[in-house]
């Protein structure tokens, strides 16, 4: 009889504490999605915002934005989006052949013959467009309209690889030459890494302020996930108005990065208003000195398909990111479109 007594004592003290540890875990993981981490990653830092100067506790393959959006199940889309008013996003151009002439459009350096009834088309459905962009963003294939006519890029570690909503990298890309940025664990390509420790403390000379790197290198992984994280909260349609799929994220080429002045309240990068501070208008006037270029400008989002987003920076190096500037060319569409060509998925000169 005792011995029975026992024994069920010490069934009831196990499942006591079983039951307590279960409380525990459920009390800690309770109103945070922290725990759902993609690809087995640590919990997102806390709220309030590290000191500049101090390394980033993140780990090396996590963009710390978006943990921070995790742990608060944000999400960047925000209430009432409008989606892109965009370059025939739906189906591509569909204009009525015209009668074959002598294509004048020759004229420019940048001109293909076998895409003269792509440009034809493109024109007449964009009458206002000049002939120039349009030429531009035809050998780019924006005509094919966004996620369509897709084409693998073949050399993804070229300086100025070319990656959007037509072009993808390959799932099991990642560049060979990755390092962690001076004070975080953030990766980028070396170049790019010194190229913005460089920037950041020519802004800290100037300004007395601080650049503060928020996301850089992702996996085609991590995108994949991310992604499907943002289209479970906004649906696809928006999520494609502010996120890449996987593969089409420049992200990948750990050739960009993510910048705020300050640690985003909530993970939320559009509530910080970078656009409004003295760091953001030193970057419009000095970055392309440092081999950096806006990639998603205001007034753009029909060529680039993504909303204005402020804090995206994408190194190509100085000389091309000078030519833009000089020559006032807003987006790296229209750059590699009139400058370079893409033979195959190789980025050439034109000319």
């Amino acid at each position: 009889m005792k011995r029975t007594k026992l024994v069920c004592a010490a069934l009831a003290a196990v499942l006591l504490l079983s039951s307590c540890s279960h409380l525990k875990l459920v009390i800690r993981y309770a109103g945070s999605k922290a725990a759902e981490l993609t690809e087995g990653h640590p919990a997102p830092p806390a709220a309030s915002a590290p000191s500049p100067d101090a390394p980033v506790p993140s780990p090396e393959e996590t963009p710390n934005v978006d943990a921070a959006i995790e742990g608060a199940d944000e999400s960047l889309g925000g209430e009432d989006i409008p989606l892109i008013s965009d370059l025939s996003v739906a189906g591509g151009i569909s204009a009525p052949p015209e009668p074959k002439e002598e294509d004048s459009l020759a004229v420019y350096a940048h001109y293909k013959p076998e895409f003269q009834e792509r440009y034809r088309r493109f024109l007449r459905s964009y009458p206002d467009m000049t002939e120039t962009t349009a030429l531009a963003l035809v050998n780019v294939n924006a005509d094919y309209g966004y996620y369509k006519g897709i084409t693998q890029i073949q050399d993804p570690d070229g300086l100025l690889v070319f990656c959007n909503k037509n072009y993808q990298l390959p799932a099991g890309f990642a560049p060979e030459n990755l390092r962690a940025i001076s004070g975080y664990e953030l990766l980028m390509t070396d170049e790019a890494a010194t190229a913005f420790e460089d920037m950041r403390a020519a802004v800290k000379k100037d300004l007395g302020k601080q650049l503060i790197a928020i996301s850089a290198y992702r996996s085609f992984s991590y995108q994949k996930a991310l992604f499907a994280r943002y289209a479970r909260a906004d649906g696809i349609e928006v999520a494609d108005t502010y996120s890449a799929r996987a593969g089409h994220s420049e992200h990948q080429t750990g050739l960009t990065i993510d910048l705020l002045h300050t640690w985003p309240k909530n993970g939320s990068l559009r509530n910080a208003n970078f656009q409004d501070t003295e760091q953001y208008a030193w970057m419009l006037d000095h970055a392309h000195e440092y081999g950096f270029i806006l990639r998603y400008p205001e007034t753009e989002e029909s060529v680039t398909g993504y909303r204005f987003e402020p804090w995206h920076w994408r190194y190509i190096g100085a000389d091309d990111a000078s030519k833009m500037h000089e020559e006032g060319i807003a987006t790296f569409e229209e750059y590699i479109g009139t400058y370079y060509r893409l033979e195959g998925t190789a980025i050439a000169e034109a000319g």
